[in-house]
This record gives C-alpha cells, sequence and structure tokens, in this order.
C-alpha cells in the first residue's frame, strides 16, 4: 500500500501490528497516563480520591477511546484488499487495479478541518459541563472534581479524534468504493458474484460500528452512510441497465405481439413466450448489488433500542411528576 500524506493513517499503517493489539496497546497507555496524572495531581497537593464508580467509568471510556484506533487500523488495511478482491466486477486491467488499491487510502486536506471542528466542540460542550449545576449523583460529583479538570479535558480531546477520524475515513472510504464502481464496474443484472467482495466489506463495516451504536444512537448516521455509499453508484449503474434491457425487450415483444395479431406468423414471432419470461425476470433482478434485508433489520433493532429508551425516559418522568 502506498504510504499516505496524512499522518495520522502514516502513523496507523507505518508497522505490522494487528489492529487488537494497537487498541489494547492504546488503552493500556491512556490507563498508565491517567494513573500517572492521579499520582501527579495527588503529590502536588490535590485533594483526589477515586470510588469503584469513578474507576470503572474511566477504563470504560478508555476502551471506547481505544476502540477507533483499533477499527481505523483494520479498516485502512482490509480497504486495499477489498478493491482487489472487486477484480472480476471491474473493468480495470491488472496495473489500474493495483493502482486504484494503493491510493484508495488517500485523504484530501479536509479532513483537517472536519477534525478541528469535531475538537472545537467538545472543548466547548466539555467547559460547558463542567459549568452546569451539579446534581445528587456522587458519581457526576466525583467526575467534577477540579483537581483533575484537565484530565477529563485530556481524555475527551483523544476519544474526539480518534472518533472523528474513523468516522471521516470510513465514510471517505466508502465514497471512494462507490465512485470506482460506478465509473469502472461491470453491470450484469442477473449475476452479482462479482460483487460478493463489497458485500463482505459494508457486513464488516456494520458490525465495527455496533459496540458504537451501544454508546449512541446517533452514530446511525454513520452506518448508514457506509452501507449507501459503495452501492450508489452501481445502483445507478444497474438501473439505466435494466430500463434499457426492459425497453429493448418489450419493443421485441409489441413487434412479435403485433404479428401474431396480424396472422403474419414467423420463426420469430414463435420465441414470444421467451420474451415475455425474458421481460418478468428482467423485472423481478434488483437493482442493489447486495441484499438490503439483512441491514434493514440492524436498523430496525437499533431502532427498537432507542424507542425502548426513549419510552422508559417519558415513563419515569411522567411517573416522576404524578407519583413523585
Amino acid at each position: 500500500m502506498k504510504r499516505s500524506s496524512y499522518w495520522y493513517i502514516r502513523l496507523l499503517t507505518g508497522h505490522e501490528a494487528r489492529p487488537l493489539f494497537v487498541g489494547l496497546v492504546t488503552g493500556a497507555a491512556m490507563l498508565l497516563i491517567f494513573i500517572i496524572w492521579v499520582a501527579m495531581t495527588d503529590w502536588l497537593g490535590g485533594d483526589v480520591h477515586f470510588s469503584v464508580s469513578r474507576l470503572v467509568f474511566e477504563v470504560l471510556f478508555i476502551a471506547l477511546a481505544s476502540y477507533p484506533i483499533g477499527v481505523t487500523v483494520h479498516t485502512l488495511e482490509m480497504t486495499p484488499r477489498d478493491v482487489l478482491a472487486l477484480a472480476p466486477a471491474l473493468a480495470l486491467d491488472e496495473k489500474s487495479l493495483a493502482r486504484e488499491a494503493a491510493t484508495i487510502t488517500e485523504q484530501s486536506s479536509a479532513i483537517h478541518i472536519w477534525t478541528l471542528c469535531w475538537i472545537l466542540t467538545m472543548i466547548v460542550l466539555t467547559w460547558w459541563a463542567s459549568r452546569m449545576a451539579i446534581d445528587d449523583n456522587a458519581l457526576v460529583k466525583e467526575l467534577s472534581q477540579p483537581s483533575i479538570a484537565g484530565w477529563t479535558y485530556f481524555r475527551n480531546l483523544i476519544y474526539v479524534f480518534t472518533l472523528s477520524q474513523l468516522t471521516w475515513i470510513d465514510i471517505a472510504l466508502a465514497r471512494r468504493l462507490g465512485k470506482l464502481l460506478e465509473e469502472h464496474g461491470r453491470v450484469n443484472l442477473l449475476d452479482r458474484s462479482g460483487l460478493q467482495a463489497l458485500a463482505k466489506r459494508t457486513k464488516r463495516s456494520v458490525l465495527v460500528w455496533i459496540p458504537l451504536l451501544v454508546h449512541s444512537f446517533a452514530f446511525i448516521v454513520v452506518v448508514l452512510a457506509v452501507v449507501i455509499l459503495p452501492a450508489t453508484g452501481i445502483r445507478r449503474r444497474y438501473i439505466e441497465e435494466k430500463s434499457r434491457q426492459l425497453e429493448k425487450v418489450r419493443a421485441r415483444i409489441a413487434d412479435r405481439s403485433a404479428a401474431v395479431v396480424d396472422g403474419s406468423f414467423t420463426l420469430e414471432s414463435s420465441n414470444l413466450p421467451e420474451l415475455v419470461s425474458w421481460e418478468q425476470r428482467l423485472q423481478q433482478a434488483r437493482v442493489w448489488p447486495y441484499d438490503m434485508t439483512v441491514y434493514l433489520r440492524v436498523f430496525l433493532y437499533a431502532g427498537i433500542g432507542l424507542s425502548s429508551w426513549v419510552g422508559a425516559a417519558l415513563v419515569e418522568r411522567f411517573i416522576g411528576a404524578f407519583f413523585g
């Protein structure tokens, strides 16, 4: 794979370590930094104490911040292989295909603006949260200790940065794959075997986002993007080819039908049943390159989870208002 010009991608792909190992090392490093941070705060005279709930919270948040790094490494490693696996579906020679695979992970300079916006938003939200009135929740009070406020900014910065990079890179690669298929894809309405690699990649992308969906349903937007963007271009080609073939078949059916009605039966008009059967088969041909029902089920289950959470919150508020 060609070395990317973007420093973050060079950092993640400049070694042979497995994605799981990278994620675990990142989490262990953040946990070590947290311990050192607490020790130095205590050494400098800060009043720092931690409950079990606080420790569990920090470990879970560190895991949540480390997870996108491992997923990003995996995505960057697998995408060039996905391009090469799509060779049967692409009208490209071996040299051109290798070039596309080598440059697929290149990122535009707009990623810097994207990252900066996320970081600034995180700083503002963290500051705003620290100024909010603290309720009676002991964990919330503990998280708001002024002696370790700097750690909150640092931890949130790492989380937002890694998550913003994964979001941008995953969506950008999905869009680039879609453009590649739209420009060079082979269209065969009755045989999608060449697109199996695309279907596998899409399932893999959906699966890695499920843990983040559990954390926040807002990530459903990213899941929709990684499902739809790779397929839109080739789907448009399928629709055009399907319309063209149906138009041609229906014109031939009309000619044969007219010949039968006029009584001028010929050898050509004898294949009318075959043309009608072919028209029906074309009408039934799907225009999505993979089975969308699988992903619709994922979105449905995620929606059920969200609606259950919202419903539970409304019930709690109702009970509190009328029986509290």
